[in-house]
């Protein structure tokens, strides 16, 4: 890179994705090597808890609704959630799973027949009266 560029490793969490990575703090977040500033800060959105808390809910309460008025029906209903399940009933329903770990892959048609829950449940009706 550039001598003056900025580097956001958002993977850092992870281990990072550059080979000059390496965690920092909310304190102390930048380091430079080769002229290059690196910005390496686990847990970003800690800089901001609220406003984080209130994104992650407004990204995910809609899924998490799903899940809890119709049970495996909603992955059959919403391709979205049915591409985050990687294994039901013992069985890989993942295709890059199944592929990187050498077993077979597992259809989702099983979950079609899939029977939707008794009655909405408690915690997706106090999500609702809180809306």
């Amino acid at each position: 890179m550039k001598k003056g560029s900025v580097l956001v490793d958002v993977a850092i969490d992870q281990g990072g994705c550059f080979e000059t990575s390496h965690a920092t703090t909310h304190a102390d977040p930048t380091y430079e090597v080769d002229g290059v500033v690196h910005y390496c800060v686990a847990n970003m959105p800690g800089a901001v808890p609220v406003t984080s808390a209130q994104a992650l809910n407004n990204a995910t309460l809609h899924y998490g609704l799903q899940l809890a008025d119709k049970g495996l029906k909603a992955l059959v209903d919403d391709h979205h959630l049915r591409n985050g399940l990687n294994v039901h009933k013992g069985k890989i329903t993942n295709r890059a799973v199944a592929e990187s770990l050498g077993y077979e892959l597992a259809f989702m048609s099983a979950l079609a027949s899939a029977p939707a829950p008794m009655s909405t449940s408690s915690a997706a009706i106090s999500f609702r009266a809180s809306r």
